[in-house]
């Protein structure tokens, strides 16, 4: 492989030299959002510093440049925003995608100059092999604006936002301050050429990523892989909040929230908060990125199968289309150790896979079509395809008791609107007792409904006869009917809210959850609108209506 890289670098300078070389042309395009998973940012200047060819990003925070090949650094500016930058993007193949993500500045009156990062590893790695990469660098203004972090990731992107990339086999070190960081990356599931990703956030979130590259001969002799089969996919949009990162907690998958939604364990939802404790802890305790609270972020779980009988592949490699027209790219490569599901015990279960999409382009109503690549030496074997449609934010206000309101009633109605429903909407209302000083307990949850519903539109009582009982239509959308709380007490009520697409297989495909229940336990969930503080009066009133009196 060195031999064959050596005599085309050779063989491009001598005929450049006698004047009868002509470089190929590319396109480096690629998406802009402002987290991992999120929001489009449009209006992006992208300059490619070599050229200053430049282009700048649409509604969908995309953009294309067309060039020549050859190594770059881009740079990724708008007005109020940090800078991001990536140095050392190869453009070898006649398209390229590169993605990046995009902040608004920490501080207004500080530096948008982006770190400088330097990144030096091997040429050549070995199957299985553990290499050692080191990264250094420095800060535009190391008096005031230090480095935040450094995350550095084997085959894509790691850790930019949290870890809705989970899957990324990456490290991340909150120590770093520019100074030689070595680190150690381990090469399974590789066997060709592979990036190593070195990004680096300040704490006025401007961004460089350094990409590097290293290679090894694929095994030519290796045994051609199985097709894998079954794929499925289920898209999450999670809106209303400022997320960032928790939501990448394994289990915490769209279906995983609506089964404990319906079974209303407690204990089930408190687990899931307390792992999201868990990687907050691990993260070093990251605050939410911004005030801003109208964020959307979005990601899809892929599932699927492969014969347990069959050769072993070394990998797995996602591709993914956007739109009806657009074009198969690589999102990402992952090793088969890393993408076996594991049973309740954590051992691997035979057969099964997955992997988390939280790339950029993952958005709310754009169709995305996928398929998975079984990889090994030189040989692969594809699925078949699945598409699905992420679901706009379901927005969801708790209504009534509103905040701030005191001499609420014993028995209250809790009432809910939303917007946004799907096939079929699942609500529940929550009230927590604000004065124990062990924390907030749960003091009363509504009965659980499943209320069909249509795309766009809001129609709670479609396909019931009647009203359900425990639910109230009202002008603003329904209420759920309360149970009696104490007198002269405090609480916090929230609605739980999502809404879901039931495809033409009677499959859930993709949910949208309308409110952050891991704000009940989990450090990150900030909310604007669904939780309501109210405050109860004596009862005596409602009771002496109640009897006529």
């Amino acid at each position: 492989m060195r031999l064959k890289l050596f005599i085309g670098a050779l063989l491009m300078l001598v005929l450049a030299a006698c004047g009868e070389f002509v470089t190929p042309n590319a396109t480096i395009s690629g998406y802009v959002v402002d987290m991992k998973a999120g929001e489009p940012v449009q209006g992006v200047s992208v300059t490619i510093v070599q050229t200053g060819e430049s282009a700048t990003t649409d509604a969908q925070g995309y953009y294309s440049i067309d060039t020549k090949r050859g190594r770059y650094t881009l740079v990724f500016t708008k007005a109020g925003f940090a800078t991001s930058k990536v140095t050392g993007l190869l453009t070898l193949d006649e398209k390229t995608l590169y993605s990046t993500i995009l902040r608004p500045v920490f501080d207004p009156q500080a530096t948008v100059e982006p770190p400088e990062l330097n990144l030096d590893i091997p040429d050549w790695y070995e199957p299985g092999q553990e290499i050692t990469v080191t990264v250094s660098g420095s800060v535009a203004d190391p008096d005031t604006n230090g480095f935040q972090f450094l995350d550095v990731a084997l085959g894509q992107q790691g850790g930019s936002s949290g870890y809705l990339n989970g899957y990324v086999r990456h490290q991340r070190f909150f120590d770093f301050d520019g100074s030689d960081k070595e680190v150690t990356i381990d090469t399974t599931g590789y066997n060709d050429f592979v990036t190593v990703h070195a990004v680096a956030y300040d704490v006025n979130g401007n961004r460089t990523e350094a990409i590097g590259y290293v290679y090894r001969s694929p095994d030519l002799t290796a045994a051609a892989p199985a097709n894998p089969t079954d794929l499925t996919a289920q898209a999450v949009t999670f809106g209303d909040v400022a997320v960032f990162g928790p939501l990448s907690v394994p289990g915490l998958t769209g279906e995983a929230i609506v089964n404990a939604m319906k079974s209303g364990d407690m204990a089930a939802l408190k687990q899931m908060g307390e792992a999201v404790r868990e990687v907050s802890g691990k993260a070093g305790g990251i605050a939410p990125q911004d005030s801003s609270l109208d964020k959307a972020i979005t990601w899809v779980d892929l599932s699927w199968s492969y014969d347990p009988n069959a050769t072993a592949p070394e990998a797995f490699e996602i591709f993914r289309k956007n739109g009806e027209n657009g074009a198969f790219y690589r999102i990402g490569r992952i090793a088969a150790e890393d993408a076996q599901n594991l049973d309740e015990n954590g051992d691997p279960i035979p057969g099964s896979y997955s992997f988390r999409d939280a790339t950029p382009g993952t958005l709310p109503g754009v169709l995305l079509t996928y398929r998975v690549e079984a990889v090994n030496g030189d040989k692969r074997a594809a699925s078949g395809e699945y598409s699905v449609t992420p679901l706009p934010v379901f927005k969801v206000q708790a209504v009534a008791p509103g905040d701030n309101v005191t001499d609420v009633d014993l028995a209250p109605g809790y009432v809910i609107s939303v917007e946004n429903s799907s096939t079929i909407n699942f609500f529940r209302a929550i009230v927590l007792d604000r004065v124990q000083v062990d924390g907030f307990n749960v003091e009363y949850m509504s009965p659980f409904f499943v209320v069909p519903g249509a795309d766009g539109e809001f129609h709670p009582f479609n396909g019931f006869v009647g009203i359900p009982h425990g639910v109230i239509e009202t002008a603003n959308g329904y209420r759920l009917t309360g149970a009696s709380l104490q007198p002269f007490h405090t609480y916090d009520w929230q609605p739980f809210a999502v809404t879901a697409h039931i495809n033409d297989n009677g499959e859930m495909d993709a949910v949208s959850i309308g409110s952050d229940f891991l704000a009940l336990w989990g450090p990150f969930g900030v909310e604007d609108g669904p939780v309501n503080t109210f405050v109860t009066g004596s009862g005596v009133v409602a009771a002496a209506a109640a009897e006529g009196r």
